[in-house]
């Protein structure tokens, strides 16, 4: 499935109406260049799982944990600054393998071997004044 989004209310828009698809255990891989909406496409899934306030984005942190109005431990990761999978390991994040948390994962590329596998796979791109986002999932509810 691919969409075009042209601003950033409509990728928050975009996110908040995929809130629902979102369960225990899933995990979403998030791709892209710097700039093309990652971060603001997780904020809008957050917000559709009743997230309020600040939702920065963890570039530093690498891993900020939340919880859903609904009890679902969320965990949203930048994986951007990583040079090694294994500094992974020296934010605690082998602390949630068996939590059944929801992953949302950026920079996945520099987590392999230590981050879950993917349920879904979302790719950002430029495309002029808006972005392109692919979805691709074995889960049919994702291409919905």
């Amino acid at each position: 499935m691919e969409l075009e989004i042209r601003s950033p209310a409509e990728m928050l828009e975009l996110g908040c109406s995929w809130s629902s698809r979102v369960q225990r255990g899933t995990c979403i891989y998030f791709e892209g260049e710097l700039g093309t909406g990652k971060t603001t496409l997780i904020q809008g899934i957050l917000r559709g799982l009743g997230i309020d306030g600040p939702i920065p984005s963890p570039t530093f942190a690498i891993l900020e944990p939340y919880i859903s109005t609904a009890g679902l431990e969320l965990l949203h990761l930048d994986l951007y600054r990583i040079n090694q999978p294994q500094e992974l390991l020296n934010v605690g994040i082998d602390d949630y393998a068996d939590s059944g948390a929801a992953w949302f994962i950026e920079w996945p590329g520099r987590g392999t071997d230590i981050i879950p596998p993917a349920d879904v796979q979302i790719s950002l791109m430029h495309g002029g004044n808006s972005r392109i986002v692919t979805v691709q999932s074995k889960r049919t509810e994702w291409l919905a």
